[in-house]
């Protein structure tokens, strides 16, 4: 068969993805067993699933330490690694706790004193106060900058150097840096990264191997944003934070510090007050680690509760949020409940994000069949592309790379793309350091009359993209929409050459 060679690559390429499983390490046990209810689960995923704007990649609901409840919606699947954003940040100010319990930097250290190289001729007062906690508390004092780690290859220098609009420790402004320059502290008094430093402190002791994070181009862990885990192990890192600091009788972070990383040192207007590189919410005791289109850690010590979200979503925050404590707590109890016929269906629901609906086959495609289209630039970072048959393109990337893409006609078909993903960092110095390659790309197609429709989910990273091939005349045009802008752009496909198909 012409494309046998494709099938065999997915059936390779499903098992490496299971060989890299770390799964099932926490475990199981019904809603009801911890005084849950499936009905509420599966109504906390349906309102998930439904809300606007929103592409759910991963749920994980805990209580008592166990696992109730968990949805990884096709394509995605649970050993799939997840990139995090600003939920990074939490892991940061963990290590920080760490570094302080082992006496290696304190809270009231000042900043200047760990960058002494780093520091601008004139040191101004404002810049020689800043301290650790500063920085924890998003009160630093610098102007915020988002472009500077676009343009910079030395963070920690240019950041010091930079103007500063009010006295470090009165003013939260929220920036990324801030905790950049904790990872670069955390990486002067431990001699590791912070990934390496976590790695031996924290991850290990979880089971956490799936583990990665960008580094900056001095070769610093980025912090503030750029982990990239599984999941589950970010259910883990939730429970650890639940339990204090303590997991199998170790006291990996000291309690205390937990207890500092979830108090409200910064009130804010509404519910989302600061704590240490952690957000409160409307709801008593809970705190999150939140990354930017809704990456979350959901630690909710008065109900013994912790909850994962993975998904690119443009419109979270406090609505979202709400499904927890009204959708999903409903009916919630200190005791178990009795056995419930809904616990089979949540186990047995057969979760998956919308396919394209049409016709599986034209024959307009004949026309462009075995034709090579060079295309304009476009953040895909595809140069050209063939149509191969009606399941498959091929793309040819910014290195010259060409890999296949699979496509599924009523499900998802999922293979190794050469190119990067979409990124919404895409100008980000060093962006994807240390994150391993290739990605993997889960697409569906299908005809709506003379228009090609293809969607294709990164499922290892946060993205996807809507793709509407038209064909006016010789050459090709594609009007493609990304899920975190939601704004298509438009890329052209000039006929470039044709080639032989291979005989069958």
């Amino acid at each position: 068969m012409r494309h046998r060679y494709y099938t065999l690559l997915l059936i390779v390429l499903a098992s490496r993805l299971l060989s890299l499983a770390q799964v099932n390490d926490l475990p199981r046990t019904s809603p009801e067993a911890v005084g849950m209810r499936s009905e509420q689960v599966m109504a906390f995923f349906d309102s998930l699933l439904a809300h606007p704007l929103t592409e759910i990649h991963s749920v994980i609901v805990m209580r008592h330490g166990k696992v109730v409840g968990e949805m990884y919606p096709a394509p995605f699947r649970p050993e799939y690694q997840h990139t995090q954003f600003s939920c990074s940040k939490t892991f940061v100010a963990a290590a920080v706790g760490i570094a302080i319990g082992e006496k290696r930097l304190r809270l009231t250290d000042r900043v200047v004193n760990f960058f002494p190289d780093e520091l601008p001729k004139v040191v101004s007062w404002q810049l020689a106060s800043i301290t650790v906690e500063d920085l924890l508390t998003m009160r630093s004092g610098f102007a915020v900058d988002t472009q500077m780690r676009n343009r910079s290859r030395q963070w920690v220098r240019d950041y010091l150097n930079h103007p500063m609009n009010a006295v470090p420790g009165k003013l939260f402004q929220y920036d990324s840096i801030d905790t950049y320059l904790l990872s670069a502290i955390v990486q002067r008094v431990t001699g590791m990264t912070v990934h390496d430093y976590l790695q031996q402190r924290v991850f290990r002791h979880l089971n956490i191997r799936q583990v990665h994070w960008e580094q900056s181009p001095e070769g610093i862990t980025t912090g503030g944003w750029g982990l990239y885990i599984q999941p589950e192990s970010l259910a883990k890192f939730g429970q650890l934070l639940l339990q204090r600091g303590q997991w199998h009788g170790l006291q990996l972070i000291p309690a205390r510090w937990v207890d500092a990383m979830m108090t409200h040192h910064v009130v804010r207007n509404g519910n989302d007050d600061y704590g240490y590189q952690m957000w409160s919410c409307d709801y008593p005791t809970a705190m999150r680690a939140d990354g930017a289109y809704g990456q979350y850690i959901f630690i909710i010590p008065k109900d013994d509760v912790v909850v994962v979200i993975n998904q690119c979503t443009l419109n979270g925050g406090a609505r979202q949020r709400s499904y927890i404590w009204k959708t999903l707590f409903s009916g919630m109890q200190s005791q178990p409940l009795p056995p419930s016929p809904a616990w089979q269906q949540l186990q047995q629901a057969d979760y998956t994000l919308p396919l394209l609906e049409g016709q599986p086959t034209n024959k307009l495609l004949t026309n462009y069949q075995d034709k090579i289209f060079a295309l304009s630039s476009n953040p895909l970072g595809w140069t050209a592309l063939r149509f191969v048959a009606d399941n498959l393109i091929e793309v040819t990337d910014t290195t010259g790379r060409t890999t296949p893409l699979v496509m599924g006609y009523g499900s998802w078909a999922t293979t190794e793309l050469a190119s990067w993903p979409l990124n919404a960092r895409y100008k980000v110095q060093s962006q994807f350091s240390t994150i391993p390659t290739p990605f993997h790309a889960s697409a569906c197609y299908a005809w709506r009359d003379d228009v090609l429709e293809v969607k294709i989910h990164y499922v290892d990273w946060m993205a996807s993209v809507l793709l509407r091939f038209r064909f006016p005349g010789d050459d090709i045009s594609i009007e493609a929409t990304e899920n975190y802008l939601n704004k298509p752009f438009t890329i052209t496909g000039r006929y470039k050459e044709a080639i032989q198909p291979v005989p069958l």
